[in-house]
Order: structure tokens, then C-alpha cells, then sequence
């Protein structure tokens, strides 16, 4: 019989972002830097043990993941493209009071991002197949409990595969509710095939 071993993932949603409120996917916007040192700060109470942090290589999550390795030197730190959020074409980061002429474009993406995809955007069934992807590599791979500091986005598409949900209902989206600083928790059995179990989804963390 082979051994069976567990593992836990965290999934810590970076904090808010500086800036006009507008989609951020690919834009290297920027958290306050009191911010990420309030969150820091709320992961290391939270008191959960992990011996490995991934991050998406864009700024909101890689200096959070840097301040909760600098504070942890046994860390081993991966920036990793594949946690990277959704890039959402000619209106990734365009504040929306900018773009009213494309309102009407905006609202039916919020009404149904599986149809209607924004110009030049990631298609939806493209970023969950690369999402999807990159957590299968990431649990093959898995030997140790980890947190990965990524986005919402990223964070919605895990949890689509590992549950195996639709992501064509946009319930996903405007339902499932993933907040900035949030943890989200999900444990991992390696035995005669992987079990995953999602444990907790999107715990606010008061940083």
C-alpha cells in the first residue's frame, strides 16, 4: 500500500489595489505599502504552517509573498507566471470613468464572461484551461504545504476545477464572493490518486 500523505494549500488573495477603480488583470498595479504589511502581519497570526510560498510574478502578490519570506528565512519563494491573473484586452486597467463608451461592452461581460468576451481580452474557457493546467503541474509536483499569494480570479478558477463547477454560470462570479486579503484553504491527500478537499473559501484576513 503506498503512503498516504496530506497537504495543505493556501490561497491568499493579494491585498487592495492603489488606484481608479477599474479591471486589473495584467497591469502591475500597485497595494499600499502599509497595506502589505498589515497583511504580512494578519497571515502570521493566522498561525498556519507552510514550508513553500508561489506567487504570481505581478507586484500586488510578489512583494506581499517577499514580506512573508523575509519574515519566514526557511521559505523557499517561487515566482510563478502560471498564478497570473486573467488579462482583460484593451480595458485592463482603463479606469471605468474612463471607459463609458464601453459600458454596454462591460455590462454584458458582467452578465455573462463566458459569451461575451472583452476585446482583445483572455477568453474565459482560455484562462480556466490555463488555471486548470498549472494546478494540475503545481499538485503533481506537491511535496510540502504551501501558500501561493495570487488573484481573484486565479483563486475562482482553482476552485472551478477542484469542484468541478461550470464556469460558464456567472454566479461563479458575482456570487462567489473572493475578497481582497482573503484566505482560502484546501487540503490535499496524495494516496492511490489525489483527493482534494476545500476547507475554507475566502476568510478576510484584518491586516
Amino acid at each position: 500500500m503506498e503512503d498516504v500523505k496530506t497537504f495543505n494549500v493556501y490561497l491568499l488573495r493579494h491585498g487592495k489595489t492603489v488606484g481608479d477603480p477599474a479591471l486589473y488583470g495584467h497591469t502591475d498595479v500597485l497595494v499600499a505599502d502599509e497595506t502589505q504589511h498589515g497583511i504580512q502581519r494578519a497571515v502570521q497570526a493566522e498561525q498556519i504552517a507552510f514550508s513553500a510560498i508561489e506567487s504570481s510574478p505581478l507586484q500586488r502578490c510578489q512583494t506581499l509573498a517577499r514580506l512573508i519570506a523575509q519574515e519566514n528565512p526557511q521559505l523557499s519563494l517561487v515566482v510563478a507566471e502560471r498564478w497570473k491573473e486573467t488579462h482583460f484586452g484593451g480595458l485592463d486597467g482603463v479606469p471605468f470613468e474612463s471607459a463609458t463608451e464601453q459600458w454596454p461592452k462591460l455590462e454584458a461581460f458582467w452578465q455573462d464572461p463566458m459569451t461575451n468576451t472583452l476585446p482583445n481580452a483572455e477568453p474565459l474557457a482560455q484562462f480556466y484551461t490555463r488555471i486548470s493546467n498549472a494546478w494540475d503541474e503545481f499538485v503533481q509536483a506537491l511535496q510540502q504545504d504551501t501558500l501561493i499569494v495570487c488573484h481573484g480570479g486565479t483563486i475562482r478558477m482553482i476552485l472551478a476545477k477542484v469542484l468541478q463547477l461550470d464556469i460558464a454560470n456567472p454566479k461563479i462570479y458575482s456570487t462567489l464572493h473572493i475578497a481582497h486579503q482573503s484566505l482560502t484553504h484546501i487540503q490535499i491527500t496524495l494516496a492511490d490518486k489525489h483527493y482534494e478537499r476545500v476547507c475554507m473559501i475566502g476568510k478576510p484576513l484584518n491586516g
